[in-house]
């Protein structure tokens, strides 16, 4: 078999590359690319476990989702992995970002290789948006209906993809089912292409090391295979056990079944879009759209295109005070307004009304019987029984 193999497979040829040495002084930090990988693999096979018993209409979903977590066998610890592997995925990604900004190992030859990366970050962002709707509860709802609404805020098209988003005038049925097939249909396959992309274009141009790598030194470290690889299978089993443990001990929450009706309910978004929820309080009225769109539009543009607008061949951090700078207000940025999102008290309900029949129970005896007794002078006719007699005669001949 393994003759069959290399006479037509270029085995040789790949384990050769496998082998390439990679630069000196590479550390953990590196190895959150194949992180960020294990986590996108992880939450494809939960999903596809938990689509198989998922109904994505709006009489179903919630019962499938309850259906899952208390009833199905290891429902509950899969759709465990699902949710916190999300938010794992989310981090790991954001590092892994980080770390290229801090390293400057997106300047040339690499700047394809940066734009696939953040494009990845936004393919992972809409899976977080697309993916809490599915449980149809209140949350899912509400968030849903406010992050579409957000959308709708952009000029020009603004309107027109909150309408697609929707699938009509309101979020529904029709909504429930197009994120569902764009969480598990339409992303998943540009997700993956954007990873082959990805993948090729790093083992293409090789890694860029640490910014104290020397030329001399950026081949002549360990190899990829097997060392490196032992090291990311490792930081992938123990990421593995704290998921494990997490979908094992921290139950998933899972509210009442959506009501379009509940002018009450105080929307919440996912604790990684806290920080543009948060945001959008300091821009109210007319400036709305600065904390909706153009704050938003304008972080994303400036990170899709830092390699070109960096040309500097400069990649030591405090060599680059502008870049330094930036980066330490950005994140300072996220992370405190993330944190205010999620200490922001939630806003008193309204009083609900009282059900009909306490409402009566409540109505003074007073105001109850006059009506009461005008009513029985009105049709009490005290009417003798001749008098019923004759009226049931003529109610005959009338027949």
């Amino acid at each position: 078999m393994k003759q069959f193999l290399h006479d037509r497979l270029p085995l040789d040829g790949m384990m050769a590359h496998l082998r390439k040495p990679l630069p000196k002084h590479i550390n953990l930090l590196f190895s959150l690319g194949s992180l960020a990988l294990f986590l996108l693999l992880l939450q494809a096979a939960t999903g596809a476990f938990l689509a198989m018993s998922y109904s994505p209409s709006p009489d179903h979903a919630h019962n499938a989702v309850t259906y899952i977590s208390e009833e199905m066998p290891f429902g509950s610890f899969v759709r465990g992995l699902h949710h916190w592997g999300a938010s794992a995925l989310v981090i790991i990604v954001f590092l892994h970002i980080l770390r290229v900004v801090l390293y400057g190992s997106y300047k040339a030859p690499r700047e394809l290789t940066w734009v696939v990366g953040v494009l990845l970050f936004l393919v992972t962002l809409g899976f977080g948006f697309t993916g809490y709707l599915l449980p149809w509860d209140e949350k899912a709802y509400w968030a849903t209906v406010v992050g579409v609404e957000i959308a709708g805020t952009a000029p020009v098209l603004g309107e027109v993809v909150a309408k697609v988003l929707r699938g009509g005038a309101e979020v529904g049925a029709v909504t429930l089912s197009r994120f569902y097939a764009l969480h598990t249909i339409w992303l998943p396959w540009l997700a993956f292409g954007l990873v082959g992309a990805h993948l090729f274009l790093v083992r293409y141009y090789g890694s860029s090391g640490l910014p104290k790598n020397t030329p001399e030194e950026m081949n002549t470290g360990k190899p990829f295979f097997p060392d490196q690889v032992f090291e990311d299978v490792v930081g992938m089993f123990i990421l593995f056990v704290v998921l494990a443990c997490a979908a094992l001990f921290a139950e998933v929450p899972l509210e009442k079944v959506a009501d379009p009706t509940n002018a009450n309910y105080d929307p919440r978004p996912e604790w990684y879009f806290l920080f543009l929820f948060q945001l959008l309080k300091y821009f109210q009225g007319p400036f709305e759209i600065i904390g909706t769109f153009i704050i938003p539009t304008v972080g994303m543009l400036l990170l899709l295109f830092l390699p070109f607008l960096d040309r500097s061949e400069r990649k030591v951090l405090w060599k680059r005070p502008i870049a330094l700078t930036v980066t330490t207000v950005c994140v300072v940025a996220i992370v405190g307004l993330t944190i205010l999102g999620a200490t922001a008290p939630k806003l008193d309900s309204q009083e609900e009304v009282p059900p009909t029949e306490e409402v009566q129970q409540v109505t003074s005896p007073d105001t109850q019987t006059p009506d009461s007794e005008d009513e029985e002078d009105v049709f009490e006719f005290n009417l003798t029984e001749e008098e019923i007699d004759a009226a049931k005669e003529v109610g005959e001949e009338a027949q």
